[in-house]
């Protein structure tokens, strides 16, 4: 199973879909690319919780990714 955690003004969402079902799969990656659009920053979370790396593009068979928003400052 993967699971994307988008971390936003509401809270967290998970997003939860199964590599195996092509629909989950296709709905996760629709989400993942309209946040990347709207600015937020993804991140997929290593198993052994070790320093995580950005990425760009969605992959279903990452585990776990992390989106959160673009940090304003000023």
């Amino acid at each position: 199973m993967g699971q994307m955690a988008i971390l936003g003004k509401e809270g967290d969402t998970k997003v939860i879909w199964d590599p195996e079902n092509e629909d989950e799969v296709e709905a996760a990656e629709e989400q993942f690319d309209n946040l990347i659009e709207k600015g937020f920053k993804a991140f997929k979370v290593k198993k052994d919780g070790d320093k995580s790396t950005q990425i760009k593009k969605f992959n279903p068979s990452l585990g776990k990714i992390i989106l959160v928003p673009a940090l304003v400052g000023g």
